[in-house]
């Protein structure tokens, strides 16, 4: 037992030492092995250890994998002379059709952020009897929306949406608004600015990853670092043991609340157990 572990820090340390000189993660440019591309060097050291004590060298010595961090990453990778099948991690499922746009070999990704489906389950698990409501680049077409969206299709608004959520919070009949990560949808700031403006409206917003928590939502589905991690180590090991290539969520959310929200515009205190239960009851449990 002790051996492996050494094993595992020295070849840790060789990987670590490997990302700081530039060169490229267990092999050359020309054979087979793992690369990492894109995001800080803080976040490619974390993505080597973990690697490393997980699987030796001998192991992914015939694994051919580049692992892009970020949007960015995936697009600049597929818009280069490559040809190693790709892992895109750290990226939002709104972009990621376009960032893969330019990428002839087989790509896979884990998305960071929750499906919608889990925000609308937290909706109406907080808020019982609430109507939700959502922005959507989709037109609407008059028949039942699907169980995993809110229950009403808002159009964008025209003037633009830190402008518009204004009035279609007075025009609806809604009581929570829904906010995933959607490109098509929001710009920049704008998930700042409606945040905001929601927070001014008292009208609670539930968010699908955790940076938007302490911007002024009310709630959130998102997953942990850990949980993320997780991801990575089961499409890693399905790769090595079968060959196949495959980016799956991991199959839990995590709930956080603001409880100066719940607290000041709701009059509500979330207990530990009550959150338990609710993350239960957003997970199908």
């Amino acid at each position: 037992m002790a051996g492996r572990t050494i094993q595992r820090v020295l070849r840790s340390a060789f990987l670590w030492g490997m990302l700081v000189t530039g060169a490229p993660l267990l092999a050359s440019a020309a054979q087979a092995g793992i690369s990492l591309h894109g995001g800080s060097e803080e976040s490619r050291e974390h993505l080597a250890g973990l690697i490393a004590s997980q699987w030796g060298a001998d192991e992914t010595r015939d694994v051919d994998l580049a692992i892009t961090i970020g949007t960015t990453a995936l697009a600049e990778y597929c818009s280069g002379n490559h040809q190693s099948p790709v892992l895109a991690i750290y990226l939002y499922e709104s972009r990621f059709e376009e960032a893969k746009a330019d990428c002839a070999q087989p790509v896979a990704a884990i998305f960071s952020d929750a499906p919608l489906l889990y925000q609308v389950r937290l909706a109406r698990g907080l808020f019982p009897g609430s109507r939700s409501a959502m922005l959507t680049s989709e037109r609407a077409t008059g028949e039942p929306v699907p169980e995993k969206t809110a229950d009403i299709l808002l159009p964008i608004p025209e003037e633009g949406v830190a402008k518009g959520l204004g009035r279609l919070i007075a025009e609806g009949q809604w009581d929570v608004f829904l906010l995933p990560i959607d490109a098509l949808v929001f710009k920049g700031s704008d998930y700042r600015l409606s945040l905001e403006t929601l927070f001014r409206h008292r009208k609670p917003a539930i968010v699908s990853i955790n940076q938007l928590l302490s911007q002024g939502a009310a709630a959130t589905v998102y997953y942990t670092s850990t949980q993320l991690d997780q991801a990575v180590v089961e499409a890693l090991d399905r790769l090595i043991e079968t060959g196949e290539l495959t980016g799956t969520r991991p199959d839990r959310v995590t709930v956080g609340i603001n409880k100066t929200v719940m607290r000041n515009l709701y009059g509500r205190v979330i207990p530990p157990e009550v959150l338990r239960a609710l993350e239960a009851e957003v997970n199908g449990d």
